[in-house]
């Protein structure tokens, strides 16, 4: 397979990231659009050759059946060769004269035809084998290459900015003339200035349009234009020619020196693209309504925070440490502070303030579509001290299914309104290692990558099966409490018909509609908390978290959504079933894809056997 183009990101160890091209030289945007309309093509035929592959496989299968079914009917022709020449030697012994030449050739052409067969059979098998694994690694291909096209959609993004800008902050001269009616009031001297200032705004406001003409994505800048306001330096002037009337007019033209200002912020903004493109500006730009900025804030000084909602037992989270309940008045330093306000059974509240005063905060929490109590939370016992996941309840509901934001791939369309008939328990975070682990020291259970050695990484944007990789030993360090991957969907299974048995309650994977409607907790946005993914959000490429493109993080190592999951948004791919078909897919984004492809109606269908070191699974277990 042709090699993949790659994508890289330099990310920050702190809480910002610093997305730039790497070592490589920068690539144009056209040069990386062209990459893309490649790849495309490409993914667009993998379909036509899976189809390919799937058919070759069954004719491969078809063929191996016939000979499987020849080889009997051979069997039954030596066996009978075989009888007939023993029949030919008993009668030889009371008359020498019985022919048993042609007896004995018959049954060695039958022995020689019965092995020949078996070879055949031993020929197809490995021809089978084979295309199986060209089968599967067409399909890991198929969508590893999803990934790619994705992220280079991310590295467009950056050379779009990286082009504005180059296009924008530059110098240029420009000439005007300016004429102006002298006041009465006025000496000469004013008149003459005047003349040269409004000169010199003409200049600018000519220069300003001048370099929203010469843009790339001129169009598409000026309908921004207002959101933006950005604006160009005068560097200088020199007056071409001057002089006043007899009419007491005053006319100038000047030569001006100028040059275009535009801020990373700005330039996502002129583009429609998400502010984590200018993430390290934006960081430096962020501030309160009038331009004041957290960093110019004396933090040393304290201020009166006060928090009141129109519910009772709620829970006030600041800087994701709980403050109880409201009403609440807490002291705190000046500067830059996110507040949660949250309630089992109500819409949750989330805001950045910079307090900088004395400040009181108003919470209109909405009642959801459902109501229990506040932490419930179900876990079994599942024999001595092992205990079962930590479920949340999902309540029962409607919700819109699919792309509904119009940023998704085909296989996301057409959105769909969908019933969740009865309530159920899903597991707060993606199964662990440590989960995991009891499960097979209680059975000894062997995983399908341990049994074929084929667990696949992605390098370079290519999929390789390691034989050295698995649920143990994925390729990177982990934790007890980080995700178990390298499981396939066979796998999961085994992990939940053993939840089952071992606590006597019904436990299953969940369906795509019911991993979508606990993911979405209620909204119709791309991801829970907005249409842009954001920064240090979740775990997944390019997301500014230290495990990004990295390793799967800890579980729970990022906030809950709104009914209690946690990394419904990156960390692993998560297994899911169709239930119109009974397929296997994967839902969520991973560590190492793209952040569009973590959005909550993104779905990958692989086949039920395939494991990888970004896939792992969380449980459902009915009422």
């Amino acid at each position: 397979m042709m090699r993949l183009a790659r994508m890289a990101f330099l990310l920050a160890s702190t809480l910002t990231i610093a997305s730039t091209m790497a070592a490589e030289e920068a690539q144009s945007v056209e040069d990386i659009s062209k990459q893309i309309n490649s790849l495309q093509t490409q993914y667009e035929n993998f379909s036509g050759n899976i189809a390919q592959l799937e058919q070759q496989k069954q004719k491969l299968e078809d063929q191996l059946a016939n000979l499987r079914k020849r080889n009997d009917e051979l069997e039954n022709a030596r066996q009978a060769a075989l009888d007939e020449m023993n029949k030919r030697y008993q009668l030889l012994v009371e008359d020498p004269t019985i022919d048993i030449v042609s007896a004995q050739n018959a049954y060695k052409e039958a022995v020689m035809a019965h092995q020949q067969n078996k070879e055949n059979i031993k020929t197809q098998v490995n021809l089978l084998e084979a295309k199986n694994k060209e089968l599967q690694q067409a399909r890991v291909s198929k969508h590893s290459l999803i990934n790619e096209i994705e992220v280079l959609k991310e590295q467009r993004n950056l050379a779009r900015v990286e082009r504005i800008q180059q296009q924008f902050n530059q110098k240029g001269t420009i000439e005007v003339s300016q004429s102006i009616v002298c006041d009465r009031e006025e000496t000469l001297s004013q008149c003459e200035t005047r003349g040269k200032l409004l000169a010199k705004q003409k200049a600018s406001k000519q220069y300003l349009s001048q370099l929203f003409d010469q843009l790339s994505e001129s169009e598409l800048a000026r309908t921004n234009r207002e959101k933006a306001s950005p604006n160009v330096q005068i560097l200088g002037s020199q007056v071409v020619s001057n002089g006043f009337s007899g009419q007491g007019n005053y006319g100038v033209k000047l030569s001006v020196e100028l040059r275009g200002q535009l801020q990373e912020t700005q330039a996502c903004t002129l583009l429609d693209v998400d502010l984590r493109y200018c993430v390290v500006e934006a960081k430096k730009d962020e501030g309160s309504a009038d331009g004041e900025t957290a960093a110019s804030i004396d933090p040393s000084v304290m201020h009166k925070l006060t928090v009141r909602s129109n519910v009772y037992d709620d829970e006030v989270l600041i800087d994701g440490v709980s403050y109880g309940s409201t009403p609440l008045e807490v002291m705190l330093p000046a500067g830059e502070h996110e507040v949660d306000v949250v309630k089992f059974g109500y819409s949750g509240y989330n805001n950045t303030i910079i307090l900088k005063d004395a400040n009181v905060i108003r919470v209109e929490l909405e009642k959801a579509a459902y109501s229990f109590t506040k932490g419930e939370k179900i876990q079994d016992v599942l024999y001595r001290d092992v205990r079962g996941p930590e479920l949340v309840v999902v309540p029962a509901g409607r919700f819109k299914m699919g792309d509904l934001s119009g940023n998704g791939l085909p296989n996301e369309r057409p959105a769909q309104t969908k019933e969740i008939e009865q309530s159920f328990g899903i597991s707060e975070t993606e199964i662990t290692v440590a989960s995991f682990r009891n499960f097979v020291e209680d059975t000894a259970y062997v995983t399908d990558a341990e049994k074929s050695g084929t667990c696949a990484v992605l390098s370079e944007g290519k999929p390789i099966f390691n034989a050295n990789i698995n649920w143990r030993e994925p390729g990177f360090q982990q934790k007890p409490e980080s995700p178990v991957v390298c499981v396939s969907y066979n796998d999961a299974k085994a992990y939940v018909d053993w939840l089952s048995q071992k606590s006597g309650a019904k436990y299953r994977l969940p369906t795509e509609a019911e991993w979508e409607y606990a993911a979405r907790a209620g909204t119709e946005t791309d991801y829970w908390w907005g249409q842009n993914v954001g920064v240090d959000k979740a775990n997944c490429r390019a997301c500014g978290t230290p495990w990004s493109n990295v390793s799967s993080a800890p579980v729970a190592s990022f906030k809950r959504n709104p009914w209690g999951l946690f990394d419904t948004v990156g960390n692993v791919w998560e297994w899911a079933r169709n239930e119109a078909d009974g397929t296997s897919s994967v839902r969520g984004g991973a560590w190492n894809f793209a952040p569009s492809l973590a959005r909550v109606s993104t779905r990958m269908e692989l086949p039920s056997d395939f494991a990888s070191n970004y896939i792992g699974f969380r449980v459902i277990r009915e009422q």
